[in-house]
């Protein structure tokens, strides 16, 4: 009898030092660090979307596509750079210094949370400093069209 209370006992300190341990194992862990692998967020679409024509250091092609890196546009109001997402080079037909041989594609096709942290990652990458963008500023201009 006093075996099976013995076994017992330390069945029950065997489990304790278990679940002790899955305790501390949640309380560590922190859900972002599986997305700091992944990169920023904007990154992989940057990458996929923007890097060809813009260069994968955002300083853009002479003659042929500009530099994200320290635009005017990039930096400046957040509705006009979503309308250049949303409609590409035809935003910009009028914009002083617009000279360049290739033509933006328009990105309409992207969700609004895909915009914005495309946009985002941009205007706070490559030397760039600017107030994030939200999935709702780009909901509400592309409502404008």
């Amino acid at each position: 009898m006093e075996n099976n209370i013995q076994r017992e006992l330390k069945m029950k300190v065997l489990l304790s030092v278990f679940l002790f341990a899955i305790c501390l194992l949640l309380i560590s862990w922190k859900p972002g660090d599986a997305n700091l692998a992944k990169g920023p967020k904007g990154k992989k679409t940057y990458d996929r979307v923007c890097s060809p024509c813009h260069s994968t250091d955002a300083k853009g092609i002479p003659s042929f596509s500009p530099a994200l890196s320290g635009s005017k546009i990039v930096l400046g109001s957040s509705n006009k750079l979503i309308r250049v997402m949303l409609k590409g080079s035809a935003e910009l037909k009028n914009y002083p210094g617009h000279n360049n041989k290739n033509e933006m594609p328009a990105q309409a096709n992207l969700k609004d949370r895909r915009i914005a942290n495309l946009l985002t990652y941009i205007r706070n990458n490559f030397g760039n400093k600017a107030p994030a963008i939200t999935a709702d500023e780009v909901k509400n201009e592309r409502a404008k069209f």
